[in-house]
């Protein structure tokens, strides 16, 4: 019996120690994944000496010589502040969150992938002026130092046993889809639904269902919107058992039944307020933004100011100050200190559902105006945490097909190569079909 009780003391003893142990280490993991907030940090790259002061709720306000030096010192602190933020804003867009969080992500990735955002970032930053493409390097080469000069990488990273991968300038555009995504991902099922109701409704009953506008709109170009009439019960009557209904009953059951209606979703916007000085207290105009994002931890959003000499006037200071979003060098929203701006996501009709049609004598091709072309092959390779890499087989058009387009007023009309603007899919066929402000695409999972 003592020998059993002092081998149980024994692991007892043991299991503390290694629970102290886990535990000492893990809290050396997470001290080390904050920020540096004193002290000196030599960063290659800078024309001149930086300086970053943070306030007593954290934000940070940088001087700097030049906007690329502020750019690469502001890249640092949203590293150490939101790296693990802008990786998944880089890989959401990407089709590369597999390669973190495993194979769960894969249909996800599949889904996105399909627009090759990565490469379409890569042609943008090759096409960038050379002023913008700079900024961007001295903003990735600023983010990467403030991650090499974490203790520890962020603690996210330590959960998913996974090591943060560098910066690249095309990142940062990538961060740009990510929120036009977010934003626009919408309008194709939003194009095919009025499609949808356009085909089956009577004119009256669609326009006014479908309206472009109302009484409470300011356009600054352009006429007000009228709003139609309500249609009489000669074009739908509720009360009856009229065609009409009975067509919008099926549309409801069949969203309902796709599970493709999200009530919340529906309900986004984005609000901005002006208000002259003349109506406020102090005797200056004030400006509200409300944008309408989802609430997250961390916030989408990251407070800064930003200081550096005016090139023009060298005496002059330029200054910003507002709201940066993690993964871009840039103020979003703010002030100059002259001119305060917000920034929302306008209702407008910004894209058309194009049907791509392939050649019926050849599936390699496609129609245009100008006679079949060729689609563009090339497979897509989804790294996959813990799990085999899958491929996706793609076809892509150079330009926008001959095809029918559904326009947002659900009229029809036929696209004649000109320059594509459309965002769209279909998964009623085994092919997903797009089509995309760059190309077509079409993709199916291989393995």
């Amino acid at each position: 019996m003592r020998t059993l009780g002092r081998i149980l003391l024994a692991l007892l003893v043991l299991m503390a120690g290694v629970i102290v142990a886990g535990g000492c280490y893990t809290r050396a993991q997470l001290r080390g994944s904050l920020p540096v907030l004193d002290g000196n940090i030599t960063m290659n790259g800078l024309s001149a000496k930086v300086t970053v002061t943070r306030d007593a709720i954290g934000v940070p306000s940088i001087a700097g010589a030049t906007r690329a030096d502020v750019a690469r010192a502001l890249g640092f602190l949203h590293a150490q502040d939101r790296f693990f933020q802008m990786d998944l804003q880089r890989r959401q867009p990407a089709g590369e969150l597999a390669a973190l969080v495993g194979p769960r992500a894969v249909p996800v990735d599949a889904e996105v992938r399909v627009h090759r955002f990565r490469h379409v970032a890569q042609e943008a930053l090759a096409r960038a002026n050379p002023e913008w493409k700079a900024m961007l390097e001295a903003y990735a080469a600023g983010v990467n130092l403030g991650l090499q000069s974490l203790s520890a990488p962020p603690f996210e990273y330590l959960l998913l046993r996974a090591t943060p991968e560098p910066w690249k300038p095309e990142d940062s555009i990538l961060t740009v889809l990510a929120m036009f995504w977010t934003l626009q991902g919408r309008q194709a099922a939003f194009e095919e639904t009025n499609q949808q109701l356009h085909d089956a409704l009577p004119e009256p009953l669609f326009r006014f269902l479908a309206v472009v506008g109302s009484d409470w709109d300011a356009p600054s170009v352009g006429r007000l919107a009228s709003r139609p009439a309500v249609p009489g019960p000669e074009i739908a009557d509720l009360r009856g058992n009229s065609p009409a209904i009975r067509a919008v009953a099926r549309h409801d059951a069949g969203v309902a039944a796709a599970g493709t209606f999200d009530e919340q979703a529906a309900l986004i916007g984005s609000n901005n307020w002006a208000v002259d000085g003349a109506h406020s207290a102090t005797g200056r105009a004030i400006v509200a933004n409300d944008m309408h994002l989802s609430i997250g931890v961390p916030n989408i959003w990251y407070r800064a100011s930003m200081a550096w000499p005016d090139p023009a006037e060298p005496l002059a200071t330029l200054r910003l100050g507002g709201i940066t979003l993690p993964g871009l060098p840039v103020t979003v929203v703010g002030s100059n200190g002259h001119v305060a701006w917000g920034f929302t996501n306008t209702g407008g009709d910004w894209s058309d559902l194009v049907r791509i049609e392939p050649d019926p004598r050849d599936p390699s091709r496609y129609l245009t105006p100008a006679g079949p072309m060729l689609f563009d092959l090339g497979d897509e390779q989804i790294a996959v945490k813990g799990g085999a890499r899958t491929t996706i087989a793609g076809r892509s058009s150079g330009r926008t097909p001959r095809g029918e387009s559904t326009r947002s007023d659900g009229s029809r009309t036929i696209r004649r190569c000109s320059p594509p603007i459309s965002i769209g899919r279909s998964g009623r066929e085994p092919w997903t079909r797009w089509s995309l402000p760059w190309w077509a695409w079409d993709c199916r999972i291989k393995t």
